[in-house]
């Protein structure tokens, strides 16, 4: 029976666990081949994100190895990106630059495709053109104009980079001491600004503009009132989508 299997039996909840050595070993030997938390999260026998979370908060010897559990997973990950970008490179070289000795590369598929996913894992474009290994920001640029099937890579790998950042929002709060309150304070807004605007629709609060009335002081004055969509009541909001004041 596992551990939670164990805790089940005794009435505890279902994604309760104590936490013992043994089962930190298993999920940082899973987030280090690559797992994320939420996927470790679902598989059966192993602990909840949220649990997860409150481990790494309450036993610092585990939030270490998780910690480097996760550079080595990045590590690891960035070494297989970077192999199957030299193999296409080494294929594809086109005219060296002139400036700096890098050469530009033809568009091929896997390139594109392991750029893309770096920007979903959260990095941003300037950073990745900065590895010698990628084409430059310019040549990025280009592709995005010529090639469609790259373009709409990209634009999926922005959307998946709000929802990168959003995690990420998360961490940094629930890491905040009252000694970095500010400076997370600063990384927080920047990421939940940078979330909102990759995927507004998903993440930016709605406003929307509940009444227009002519102002009667001025002659052909409008006044326009506009709300929060959290603040709609739901009158005003039927109003709105009917066109009435």
């Amino acid at each position: 029976m596992s551990m939670i299997g164990a805790r089940q039996a005794l009435g505890a909840g279902p994604r309760e666990s104590f936490f013992t050595p043994e089962l930190g070993a298993a999920v940082c030997a899973r987030v280090e081949a690559g797992a994320s938390l939420q996927a470790i999260g679902a598989e059966a026998g192993m602990p909840s994100g949220n649990t997860i979370y409150n481990w790494a908060k309450a036993h610092p010897a585990f939030c270490t190895a998780l910690s480097e559990a996760r550079a080595s997973s990045r590590v690891a990950r960035r070494v297989r990106e970077r192999s199957v970008v030299a193999a296409m490179r080494a294929a594809a070289l086109a005219n060296p630059r002139g400036n700096g000795g890098r050469a530009t590369c033809r568009y091929a598929p896997a390139i594109g495709e392991a750029i893309c996913e770096r920007i979903a894992e959260g990095e941003s474009l300037m950073a990745i053109c900065r590895d010698p290994e990628t084409p430059c920001l310019s040549t990025i640029y280009n592709w995005l104009k010529a090639f469609p099937v790259f373009a709409d890579m990209y634009v999926e790998a922005r959307l998946r980079q709000a929802d990168t950042y959003c995690d990420e929002v998360r961490e940094v709060g629930l890491a905040a001491t009252p000694g970095t309150v500010w400076a997370d304070r600063l990384r927080f807004d920047t990421l939940r600004w940078l979330t909102a605007r990759l995927a507004p629709k998903k993440y930016c609060e709605k406003i929307m503009v509940v009444e227009a009335m002519r102002g009667e002081a001025e002659p052909g004055g409008l006044t326009v009132i506009v709300k929060k969509y959290s603040d709609i009541t739901p009158e005003e909001y039927a109003r709105a989508e009917e066109g009435e004041p």
